[in-house]
């Protein structure tokens, strides 16, 4: 039950991984690194998708060592598993957040200084 922990940072690091294997440059397809900032431009977009799945890897991996050692001292505590995983998923989706706000704070600092 302590590797369900796992899996946002799994999908964060697959996606990076797809989406820099596989950059999606067409903004109607609804692919890629979609969210209303990165969508202004053209010029937008393809800085969105050329940095997003570096950040979400990074992020993915900074989340998958996070939560090992969260898991492993909860275990060492004897936490009851809804709390493992209440706690693994709250901190989860904070750092899924962070990747979305880093980003689109990259974009909006690129096309500011112009």
């Amino acid at each position: 039950m302590y590797l369900l922990n796992l899996i946002m940072p799994f999908v964060m690091i697959l996606v990076g991984y797809i989406f820099k294997k596989h950059p999606v440059s067409d903004m109607k397809s609804q692919n890629g690194y979609n969210t209303p900032i990165s969508r202004k431009t053209k010029e937008h977009w393809d800085y969105a998708q050329s940095i997003a799945p570096g950040i979400f890897i990074s992020i993915g991996k900074t989340l998958a060592v996070i939560e090992i050692i969260l898991s492993v001292v909860m275990f060492l505590f004897h936490a009851p598993i809804h709390i493992v995983i209440n706690i693994g998923s709250f901190v989860g989706f904070g750092f899924l957040f962070l990747g979305f706000y880093k980003t689109d704070s990259e974009i909006e600092k690129k096309f500011k200084e112009k």
